[in-house]
């Protein structure tokens, strides 16, 4: 019985633990709207400057994507995900954030949409809706 026991608390240990992991994760979904073909600019120049590739090396970055949605020819999408909040943080003091956002500001990109998430886990609570946020 006292064996049970121990393996039922390792089980609920163990799950815990899995679903804390999965709870940091962070995916970041950025909407900016252009003109005169600006956004596409900007991706081309990001890409080809390596702050994109800087971006993605940055200890937590599990992703960082550029879309064009086909609804808005003007449009680009950013997706980026991150291990946790720390992750980001650290994204966000690095001096490389500051060279996104002055290439941001060079191609006129506002009018943007940021939507946080955090990732479901199959058979375990929701974490908190989406964070809507307009800017």
């Amino acid at each position: 019985m006292k064996s049970k026991k121990i393996l039922c608390l390792l089980v609920f240990l163990f799950g815990l633990a899995v679903l804390q992991g999965h709870a940091q994760q962070l995916t970041i979904n950025i909407r900016y709207t252009g003109q005169d073909g600006n956004a596409r600019k900007y991706v081309e120049e990001m890409e080809s400057s390596g702050i994109a590739d800087r971006i993605r090396a940055i200890e937590g970055c599990l992703g960082y994507d550029y879309f064009f949605p086909a609804d808005d020819p003007e449009g680009l999408l950013l997706i980026d995900s991150w291990a946790n909040q720390e992750a980001l943080n650290r994204y966000h003091a690095s001096p490389v954030m500051q060279e996104a956002a002055a290439l941001r500001e060079k191609y006129g990109l506002g009018g943007r949409t940021v939507r946080m998430f955090t990732p479901m886990v199959p058979g375990g609570r929701q974490d908190p809706p989406e964070k809507n946020y307009q800017k």
